[in-house]
Formats: structure tokens, sequence, C-alpha cells
């Protein structure tokens, strides 16, 4: 891996894990988390992915917004 694709993947994962913290989950179980996620991902892969990723897209706009 070339030096910069290293800097670009450590920075998606800096940010990935600032939205963990942005998100009041921080002091939450890596598993649990990661339980979360594998769920959040099932969604997205059904049928009603694309209504679910509008709403839970609007819902950290709106809260990035006010926070």
């Amino acid at each position: 891996m070339k030096r910069q694709e290293r800097w670009l993947n450590a920075s998606s994962r800096f940010q990935l894990g600032g939205l963990i913290v942005k998100a009041g989950l921080s002091n939450e179980e890596p598993m649990v988390l990661f339980g979360m996620l594998m769920s959040a991902k099932r969604v997205l892969s059904s049928q009603t992915g694309v209504e679910a990723r509008l709403r839970w897209k609007a819902l950290g706009e709106s809260a990035l917004e006010s926070g």
C-alpha cells in the first residue's frame, strides 16, 4: 500500500470513529457497536433499504446541523 493510500485509509477510519463519538456511543462496548452496524447493513440491503438510507441520512444531517 502506498503512502497516500495509507493516509486516506487512516483518515477515513478517524472520521468514522469521530461519528461514533458524535453519536454519543463512545462508551459502548465494541461488539455492541459492531452488532449495530451489522444490523444496519442488513436493513440497507433489504427491500426497504432505500427508504432507511434516506431517513437515516436526514437524521444524521439534522443532528450535525443542530449540534
